[in-house]
């Protein structure tokens, strides 16, 4: 079910992160109903990035077969499956301009690939610490949705393969330290980051009219936990499309 708030276009069609509800995008989950995706913030509810997006343009968001409201679907989906659900999204929102796509994780991966194929019917992307498309197979361990994720080929991250659509990235600038990602040492922390940073330096390559925000934040969850951040660096990309 799509669920839209907010009046204009380019209109920003929300994508979760793997295993993610859509409600966080209007709803910031405490602890309880965050476990085991994300540690989820402490204190009362607050609301999501959604509801601020919504003040200046058309948001909608849904969620993927089985997760959040949506019923599991009968076979695990391929990404042939998850980008003719995405199809579906932007054919109910009947726009005359084509949305921007604002993706978190897993759903940046889907948003970008997904304008890969096709051309024309996006009008822009907003990756939130986005998972890089993987170049090998995923590792084989259950999913928190039903998803039958295969490879990608290098084409995925050819530079300039998006041509100039306009593109920004949002994430952290820095490792986490083991304080804040509790079980792991500095120097797995620090590798990780640095194999991660090191893709999304080169995602920045595929369109010709890319930019990044740095958050000063080593969290993934960079629209929940620095939303002041995000939505002043969306707002800015929205009002400078073509």
């Amino acid at each position: 079910m799509l669920r839209e708030q907010g009046e204009g276009e380019p209109a920003l069609v929300l994508l979760s992160g793997l295993g993610d509800p859509a409600a966080w995008w209007w709803t910031v989950p405490v602890p309880g109903e965050a476990r085991p995706h994300w540690r989820g913030l402490e204190g009362e509810t607050r609301p999501g990035i959604a509801p601020a997006l919504a003040r200046w343009t058309r948001v909608a968001a849904c969620d993927r077969a089985g997760t959040g409201n949506s019923p599991p679907p009968a076979h695990p989906h391929t990404w042939t499956d998850v980008y003719a659900e995405l199809d579906v999204v932007l054919d109910t929102l009947r726009a005359s301009r084509p949305p921007v796509l604002v993706g978190h994780s897993l759903g940046g991966m889907i948003a970008s690939t997904y304008a890969r194929r096709r051309p024309g019917r996006v009008g822009g992307l907003v990756l939130l610490d986005p998972t890089p498309p993987p170049l090998t197979a995923p590792p084989p361990v259950p999913l928190p949705e039903p998803l039958a994720l295969t490879s990608f080929g290098p084409e995925e991250v050819a530079p300039g393969v998006l041509g100039d659509l306009p593109l920004l990235l949002i994430a952290p600038e820095r490792p986490a330290t083991p304080a804040e990602a509790p079980g792991r040492t500095q120097a797995q922390l620090d590798a990780r980051f640095r194999t991660r940073h090191a893709r999304h330096l080169e995602w920045l390559t595929l369109s010709g009219r890319s930019r990044a925000v740095w958050v000063d934040h080593p969290g993934h969850y960079v629209h929940l936990e620095r939303p002041e951040i995000v939505i002043g660096a969306v707002r800015a990309f929205w009002e400078n499309l073509p």
